[in-house]
């Protein structure tokens, strides 16, 4: 009589939920796995502002203080390179494909899209922001 064995699929990467919301069974903190923890990952270093985090005052991303300039032909080209830069030199499980910025002047804001590789996931991803100051 042969016997099949099912194996959990092996996670690469994990994290806490930065939501802090209480797993339904366990009652501990959340955690995001694989994909969903390098994406969170992702869009904590373009979202927290340089000198935030205490003992780490390299990461973050000069990203608010440019959302605050008037919106000129050209600023979504430093946007990109910055989001490039940020994201190579803090983030090594993520190999950039392609990084596209474009201003809305309409509505005053800049959609962001990043495509890339995350090593040991075999299907690209796509992270999809939208930058707009808040005040």
């Amino acid at each position: 009589m042969a016997t099949t064995v099912t194996k959990k699929p092996a996670r690469i990467y994990k994290d806490l939920d930065l939501l802090f919301k209480a797993n339904a069974f366990s009652g501990d903190i959340g955690k995001k796995f694989d994909v969903n923890a390098v994406k969170q990952s992702m869009m904590n270093l373009l979202m927290i502002a340089p000198y935030e985090r205490k003992f780490h005052p390299e990461l973050g991303s000069p990203l608010g203080g440019i959302l605050f300039e008037h919106m000129l032909p050209g600023t979504e080209q430093t946007l990109k390179l910055m989001i490039t830069q940020i994201l190579e030199n803090h983030e090594p499980r993520v190999v950039l494909d392609r990084v596209d910025v474009i201003p809305i002047y309409s509505r005053n804001l800049y959609q962001v899209d990043i495509q890339y590789q995350i090593r040991g996931v075999d299907e690209p991803q796509q992270l999809s922001l939208k930058l707009t100051r808040l005040r």
